[in-house]
Parts: structure tokens; C-alpha cells; sequence
């Protein structure tokens, strides 16, 4: 019987992490559909003032954030299933080219992350065993990761795909290089300070640390790594072969625009998120102390 009841809960909790508000009472909340919807709408009029960066498949915009924000609160299932709506609805409101799968799958999979590192960071807020310090590691692991990642790119990859050398390229190189070198200064600063600041806070300074993970993830990963190489794939798509630019200049053309945005919008993303998050969290609180919505007001025999 005793192992039946730590099993219902095991269970209670594993299904929780994917769902921290119950499946159907969701949709039953006028204020948590009102939410999801001002979410919506976030996304469609921040994708309306995206700046588009001329000669490159690339924008400056916090569009992003809205679909984080949706995984975050909602969990990982619906920000993976909202991503792929969000995307959905943007590319008919917006038609700017052919539907391609590589493009398609970011959004949903910025969802997903989102609502995991939202469900750990929510797991570490409520867990009193927890320690800042252990979260302080994690997040110098993911950015050194990140670090490492981004300058081994730029040094070997684009040393080998250039197949040319002049000094407009040293010069964009360089640039590179030294814009990651100040994001990773300036994340690191930024980090320390909140801490320091709010060493006493413990819920404040774990939910900061995940959202700035989470923001570094969804750079290295959707900007970095499968942005060139989604661009790429969809001009080869549309134009049968790899394009000219890709074949004189290789991941020069793609890649250094796009860590020199990157670079700029990254921080003011991570400040946003953070900020919206610390701001929302309150009335998110106060809505589910109201309805009968949390898994851990269900019975573990149900």
C-alpha cells in the first residue's frame, strides 16, 4: 500500500512536469484563455514590427518571446502544440514564401524547451532542499557551452567555408568574435548583480537564472546552429541547388549577420522575458489560488 501511494504520487508529479495546469480545467478559465490569447496576439504584432535586416533571410524582433512565455506558463505539451499554431497563423497573416518544414518545427520546439525549463525551474523554486549555488553552476555550464560553441564556429567553420580572404571579412570576423565576447561579459555581469542584489530571494534569483538559460538555449540552438543552416536549406529548396552566395562565401554570408543581431538582441530578449515573467508570475499566482486547476488538488487515487 506504501508503494502504491509513493507510485501514485511519482506518477502525479512525472505527469505534472509536462502539465503543471490540469489538461481540461484550462480551457474552463476565462482569465487563463484571456492570457493565452493576449499571448497570441503578442506574437502576431511583434512578428508586424520586425525589423528586416536588408540582403539576409533575417529580421530583428522579440516575436520569440510570446511563444516562450506560452511554454513557460503552460507547460511543455502546450507550448510545443501553441508553437505550431503560433507558427501556423503567423505564416498565413504574413505569407512571405513557401512553407518548409525547418522553419515550420522552431517555434514549436521553442515551445517545448520553454515549458521544461519552466516546469525544472518551478520544481527548484518549490523544492526547500534547494541550493542557488547548484542552479549558479548550471547556468555557467550552459554558457560556457554557449561560448565555447560560438567561438569554435566562428574560428574553425568559417576559416574553412571562406573562400576568400579579404579585409572586409577579417573585419566582420573580428566583429564577431569581440560581440560574443561582450555578450558573455555582460550576461555574466548581469547574472552576479541579480544575485548579489537578490541573494535573499531565493524564488526571484532561480526563476532569473532559467530564464536566462532558457534565452541563451534558444540562441545557440534556433539562431546559431539551424538558422544557417534552415536558410540554406530552403533556397536550395526553392532554387534546386545551393545558393550563389552559400557557394562563394559559405557560412560567412549567413552566419556573422546573424551573430552580430544576435550579439545586440539576445540581452535586451533575455531582459524582456525576465521582466515579463517576474511581472506575470503574481497574477498567474493569484488566478490558480482561485480555481480548482493545480494537479496537487487532485487526489492521488484519481
Amino acid at each position: 500500500m506504501i508503494m502504491s501511494d509513493h507510485l501514485q504520487r511519482r506518477r502525479k508529479n512525472i505527469i505534472r512536469f509536462f502539465f503543471p495546469l490540469h489538461p481540461l480545467k484550462v480551457f474552463h478559465s476565462t482569465k487563463l484563455m484571456f492570457l493565452l490569447a493576449l499571448m497570441f496576439a503578442m506574437r502576431v504584432v511583434l512578428q508586424m514590427i520586425a525589423i528586416p535586416i536588408p540582403g539576409f533571410v533575417l529580421s530583428f524582433s522579440f516575436s520569440y518571446v510570446p511563444v516562450m512565455l506560452i511554454g513557460w506558463y503552460f507547460g511543455p505539451i502546450y507550448g510545443l502544440i501553441c508553437g505550431a499554431v503560433t507558427d501556423t497563423l503567423v505564416f498565413f497573416i504574413f505569407p512571405g514564401g513557401l512553407w518548409f518544414w525547418m522553419y515550420a518545427i522552431q517555434e514549436p520546439f521553442l515551445g517545448l524547451i520553454a515549458g521544461l525549463f519552466a516546469s525544472w525551474c518551478v520544481y527548484r523554486r518549490n523544492n526547500p532542499k534547494t541550493r542557488l549555488g547548484v542552479d549558479i553552476v548550471i547556468q555557467q555550464i550552459v554558457y560556457i557551452l554557449f561560448a565555447v560553441t560560438c567561438y569554435t564556429i566562428l574560428i574553425m567553420w568559417l576559416s574553412k567555408s571562406a573562400t576568400y580572404q579579404t579585409e572586409a571579412y577579417t573585419i566582420y570576423r573580428w566583429l564577431s568574435l569581440g560581440l560574443i565576447t561582450a555578450f558573455f561579459i555582460l550576461i555574466e555581469t548581469f547574472t552576479f548583480y541579480n544575485v548579489i542584489v537578490n541573494r535573499q530571494n531565493k524564488k526571484r534569483n532561480v526563476t532569473f537564472i532559467y530564464t536566462l538559460i532558457l534565452v541563451a538555449c534558444n540562441t545557440l540552438i534556433l539562431s546559431f546552429m539551424l538558422g544557417p543552416i534552415s536558410n540554406v536549406s530552403y533556397l536550395e529548396y526553392l532554387n534546386g541547388s545551393p545558393p550563389n552566395a552559400w557557394v562563394k562565401y559559405g557560412a560567412v554570408y549567413y552566419l556573422i549577420p546573424r551573430v552580430i543581431v544576435q550579439s545586440i538582441k539576445t540581452p535586451l530578449e533575455a531582459l524582456l522575458l525576465t521582466s515579463l515573467v517576474l511581472a506575470i508570475d503574481p497574477a498567474i499566482n493569484r488566478v490558480l489560488s482561485n480555481v480548482n486547476n493545480r494537479w496537487d488538488t487532485l487526489s492521488t487515487k484519481s
